[in-house]
């Protein structure tokens, strides 16, 4: 993904994240009303299934999510993000393969590679070293202050990294009262958390 600046689209995209899936089918119609706020990605997360089945559920979601034109990611399977054609690959704070370095080479430079560092500023720093093409930050999870420094919050780390860095931030937004707040902190994409998908009316992505 891209940052608003030469990408022609606004300060702020929406990022949307499935709840964890066992059958994608089944979802299809709360996807329809999420994609009515037009994101720019969708993040696709799986339960546990033999490659068979989650190639299947993949294909599911890239004949709705890619047939218009919006970028489909799916969590933490780089090899199988790469071998079904979606467009890019989100590494959790939970994913325990390969390094960053090798999931870069796994999946080549034609794929985006989405790291979560959860509110950690020395995470997000080794990561963009290794060759993320964007970080995600996340309000559920405390921030981890850096070396020697006091402790910030979020909405400060976003501001930071948006002005010092250039890789694109994502940040992960438990609470729609909070999406003004880093929106303004320069916030490339706003994911909306889980409970987007009860409630979509809630959550307003403009400044």
């Amino acid at each position: 993904m891209t940052t608003g600046q030469g990408a022609g689209v606004t300060a702020c995209d929406v990022y949307l994240a499935t709840p964890v899936l066992r059958d994608a089918g089944s979802f299809l119609p709360d996807l329809a009303r999420g994609l009515q706020c037009q994101p720019a990605a969708v993040l696709l997360r799986l339960a546990d299934a033999p490659d068979a089945e989650l190639t299947r559920q993949i294909q599911t979601f890239q004949s709705v999510v890619q047939a218009q034109d919006i970028a489909l990611i799916l969590e933490d399977r780089p090899l199988l993000a790469a071998g079904t054609g979606c467009d890019g690959v989100h590494l959790s704070t939970r994913f325990a393969g390969a390094s960053i370095k090798d999931v870069r080479r796994q999946v080549g430079d034609d794929l985006q590679l989405g790291v979560a560092v959860g509110g950690s500023r020395d995470a997000a720093m080794r990561a963009g070293e290794a060759g993320a093409d964007y970080i995600s930050f996340s309000t559920a999870t405390p921030v981890v202050a850096a070396e020697g420094e006091a402790p910030e919050s979020l909405a400060a780390l976003v501001r930071w990294w948006c002005l010092v860095m250039e890789l694109p931030a994502v940040v992960e937004v438990e609470d729609p009262a909070q999406v003004a707040d880093f929106i303004q902190a320069g916030a490339d994409f706003v994911l909306p958390g889980p409970s987007f998908w009860e409630q979509p009316s809630l959550w307003t992505f403009s400044g």
